[in-house]
C-alpha cells in the first residue's frame, strides 16, 4: 500500500509538532506501507491580511487567525492536489486539516489528528480570542475537510465526540486510534523490574513535563510538593519544559528548564528522570491527548492527571494513573500520592500496568497496525 503522507510542514523533521508526524511517518513505513511524503507547502494568506490582522489586534482585542483561514487552507489543498498528480498512491493520510481541507483526488483522503476546532473554541487559551471571521472560517475549513475525508480518525473519545456532536459526522466514518510515543526506544520487560524497584523508597519523586506552565496545573504540582515538604514528606519536584517565577532554592522543588530529547545527553537526562520518578504530574486545564503520558508509561511511570478533553483516552485510573476533577483539593492529590507511596507493593503494581499499556495500547506500533488494517477496509 502506498501513502500520501500530506502535512503543511516537512514531516521528516522531528522538531515539528513535537515529533508527532515524524514518528507517525515513520510508524506507518515500519507498518509495511510506502509513504511518499507531500510537505513544506507555501502559505499564502489573502490581500490586506495583515493590517486586517492588525486592526483586530488593536481596536477589538481579537485576533485574525492565518491558521484559521479558507484562503490560505485552499492554497495548501491545491498545492497538494499538484503534486498528487505524479502519485500512485492509494490513499492520502494527513495529522492536520488545513492539507486536506478542501482536496480534490482520486484517492480516499484519512484524517489522522487529536482535535477539531469547535471543540478548542473556549477550551484552549489561544482560541478565545479568535475573531467571528477566524470563528466562522475556522469551523467551515473544519467541516470542508470531514466532509471530504472517508475516515476520520482521532485520538481520543473527547475528539471524536466533537465530530459526531459538533459536525454531524456519521458515526461509520469516525475511529478512535490513540497515539503512540515520540520516543527512539525504551525499556524492555526484564530492564523494566528493577527500574521500577530501584526508585527512592524514603523520597517522593514529581515530574512536571510540559512547556506551557499555566495550561498544565504547573501551579497545582508546586501547591502539592509545597503541601507535601510542609507535611513532613521528603519530596522533590523536578520541572521540566517551562521556567516558572517562583521563589529560587525552594527545599522541595528544581527547575531544570527545557531539556531537548533530540541531543543524545539531553535524551539520556529525560529518559533518567523518567525512570527515577513516581509520578509524572500534569494536572491540565485544558488538554486535547498529549503523548507525554505514552512516553511517560514507556518506562513504567504512572501518571496523575485532570478528566478534561481527550486525557481518560490514555491515562485510565488506577491502570497506568489517575484522573482528578479540575476542582480537586490539593489534599485530594497530597492524600493518593503518600497513600501509594506508603503501599510499595500497591505503587510498584500500578507501575508495571503503567508499562503493560504502554507496550500494548500507547505505542506507534499498535496505533499503525489499528491505522493498516481500518486502510484494508476502506
Amino acid at each position: 500500500m502506498r501513502v500520501a503522507y500530506a502535512t503543511t510542514f516537512d514531516a521528516r523533521d522531528v522538531h515539528n509538532w513535537s515529533g508527532t508526524p515524524y514518528h507517525m511517518a515513520k510508524a506507518l513505513a515500519a507498518e509495511g506501507m510506502e509513504v511518499e511524503y507531500i510537505g513544506s507547502l507555501k502559505r499564502k494568506l489573502p490581500p490586506l491580511f495583515k493590517t486586517k490582522q492588525t486592526i483586530k489586534k488593536y481596536l477589538c482585542d481579537q485576533r485574525e487567525s492565518p491558521r484559521f483561514n479558507c484562503f490560505a487552507a485552499k492554497h495548501y489543498s491545491e498545492q497538494v492536489a499538484q503534486q498528487l498528480k505524479q502519485s500512485k498512491a492509494n490513499v492520502v493520510i494527513s495529522p492536520l486539516i488545513n492539507p486536506i481541507a478542501y482536496l480534490d483526488c482520486k484517492q480516499p483522503i484519512v484524517l489522522w489528528t487529536d482535535a477539531l476546532y469547535a471543540a478548542l473554541l473556549g477550551f484552549y487559551p489561544p482560541f478565545a480570542y479568535h475573531s467571528a471571521s477566524s470563528v466562522t472560517q475556522g469551523n467551515e475549513i473544519t467541516a470542508q475537510c470531514l466532509k471530504r475525508a472517508s475516515l476520520a480518525i482521532f485520538s481520543s473519545e473527547w475528539a471524536a465526540n466533537s465530530a459526531l456532536e459538533l459536525y454531524g459526522v456519521s458515526k461509520e466514518k469516525v475511529k478512535v486510534v490513540p497515539y503512540g510515543a515520540n520516543i527512539e526506544s525504551h525499556p524492555s520487560f526484564e530492564e523494566i523490574q528493577p527500574i521500577i524497584k530501584n526508585r527512592s523508597t524514603d523520597k517522593i519523586k514529581l515530574l512536571f513535563l510540559a512547556k506551557s506552565w499555566e495550561r498544565k496545573g504547573g501551579d497545582i504540582v508546586l501547591a502539592v510538593a509545597k503541601a507535601l515538604y510542609e507535611s513532613g514528606y521528603p519530596v522533590e519536584l523536578s520541572i521540566v519544559g517551562y521556567t516558572p517565577k517562583i521563589e529560587a532554592n525552594l527545599p522541595y522543588a528544581k527547575c531544570l528548564g527545557f531539556i531537548s530529547k533530540q541531543k543524545p545527553e539531553g535524551k539520556e537526562r529525560l529518559y533518567r528522570l523518567l525512570c527515577d520518578s513516581h509520578f509524572l504530574f500534569l494536572p491540565s486545564r485544558a488538554d486535547a491527548c498529549p503523548m507525554v503520558f505514552a512516553e511517560a508509561n514507556a518506562f513504567g511511570l504512572p501518571c496523575l492527571t485532570t478528566y478534561v478533553g481527550g486525557i481518560s483516552t490514555a491515562v485510565r485510573d488506577s491502570i497506568n494513573g489517575m484522573t482528578f476533577g479540575l476542582d480537586a483539593p490539593i489534599r485530594v492529590y497530597c492524600d493518593y500520592i503518600v497513600s501509594l507511596f506508603q503501599d510499595r507493593a500497591r505503587y510498584e503494581e500500578l507501575a508495571l500496568s503503567a508499562y503493560n499499556e504502554y507496550v500494548t495500547r500507547l505505542n506507534w506500533k499498535a496505533a499503525t497496525g489499528n491505522i493498516r488494517n481500518l486502510l484494508i477496509n476502506l
